[in-house]
Order: C-alpha cells, then structure tokens, then sequence
C-alpha cells in the first residue's frame, strides 16, 4: 500500500514538473477574472459558479510553487556552473601558480624608522617648525606623534628568484582563467622590475601578486574540495 501511494506521488510530482509555467498563469489569470467579473461569474452554473475561490487558491499556489521550484532549479544550475569554473580555474591555473613557490621561500621583514617616543616627539615637532598652515602642521604633527614609520620588505630567500616570467607563460597559456585582479597585479609587477631594476629585494608589487596567488588557491581549494 505504501508503495502505491508513493508511485502515484511520484507521478503527480512528475506530471506538475512537466506542466509548462505559462499554463499555470494562464489558469490562474482566467480564475481571477472569472470571480472578479460579475457578467462572467453570473453566466456560470452554480456549481462552478461556488467552487471557484477553492480552485484559484489551489491553481494560485501551484503557480507560485512552480516558480519557486524553477528559481532554486536556477540557483542550483548558477552554482554548480559557478563551482565548474572555479574547480577549472583551480587546477589549470592556480594550483599551477601556486607550485612554482613550493621551493621558493619568501620572507617578510618588519622595521620601524621611529619605535621609540622620543623619536616620534622629535618628528612631531619638526612636523610643527614646517612650512604650511597651523592647521595643517598641527596634524602632521599629531600624525606623527602616533606614526612608528614601520615598513615592510620582502625577500626570496632561497630556492631563486621571483618566477614572474613563469607566471606570465601559465597565465598566457590559460588567460581565459585570469580575472582582471591577476592580470592587473601582474602588469604592475612586471613594471616594478624595470622600474625598482637595482633593488635587491622583491619588490612591493611582486608580493600582492604573491599574496593574491597563495589567498585564490587557497579559497578555491575550500570551494571545491
């Protein structure tokens, strides 16, 4: 008996999947006009006539049950594409990306120009003896009293250098993977090296680009799996 009653839900399930959406509207459009227009509701038999609110709400709510249906159908559909590109992305472009530091060991170095207070006393009263507007100078000044000037470098300690010519060949080769985030970086690394040419240490630009590589292999690692 379960069995039966489960084939035959099935089946109503199957049946409203395959009515069309236009068919429900349509359904739904002649009921309402049917019981708000009096010339119509009167030309009926009683019996149709009685039955009418009963069959707009059940018709009214299979309608916003099928379009309910198709909007998380697109959702679904939407997501697993969106989850198709990412997992292609994440094989053919950034775990690639990603190897190429596998043996290169990037370091980061922190300094500060002014830790101490008496250093920040001093910059702050220089800020104040400047040429500018009081105004001005005061918030310098005020800046410069909390400012511990602290900078950042950035070094490939071993295993060679920065690989930016690599990376630019797997992104020629997959472009159709690379955002405009990527390109970008890339574009302002690879100008950073003619511009910062003497500099010893990697360059500012080279490590965003670093950073965005090492964050996107590994957010699309956790959305795929």
């Amino acid at each position: 008996m379960d069995s039966t009653v489960g084939i035959a839900a099935t089946k109503m399930l199957d049946t409203f999947k395959s009515i069309p959406t236009w068919l429900f509207f349509g359904l739904s459009i002649s009921l309402l006009v049917s019981w708000l227009w009096p010339q119509f509701l009167t030309a009926l038999p009683e019996s149709l006539r009685s039955n009418i609110p009963v069959a707009l709400l059940f018709v009214t709510t299979l309608t916003i049950c099928k379009l309910f249906s198709l909007l998380l159908a697109n959702v679904a559909d939407r997501r697993q594409r969106s989850r198709a590109l990412d997992l292609e992305r994440l094989i053919y472009l950034y775990r690639p990306l990603n190897a190429l530091f596998l043996t290169r060991h990037i370091t980061v170095y922190t300094g500060e120009a002014s830790p101490y207070l008496r250093q920040r006393l001093e910059n702050a009263w220089d800020e104040l003896g400047s040429h500018g507007r009081r105004s001005r100078r005061l918030k310098r000044a005020w800046h410069a009293l909390f400012d511990k000037q602290r900078s950042l470098s950035f070094e490939v300690e071993y295993g060679g250098g920065f690989p930016l010519a690599k990376i630019i060949d797997l992104v020629r080769t997959d472009v159709r993977y690379a955002g405009p985030e990527l390109q970008g970086l890339i574009n302002r690394a690879d100008r950073s090296q003619y511009e910062e040419y003497d500099r010893a240490l990697m360059t500012n630009a080279e490590y965003a680009l670093f950073e965005h590589i090492d964050r996107e292999h590994r957010r699309l690692s956790a959305r795929v799996g």
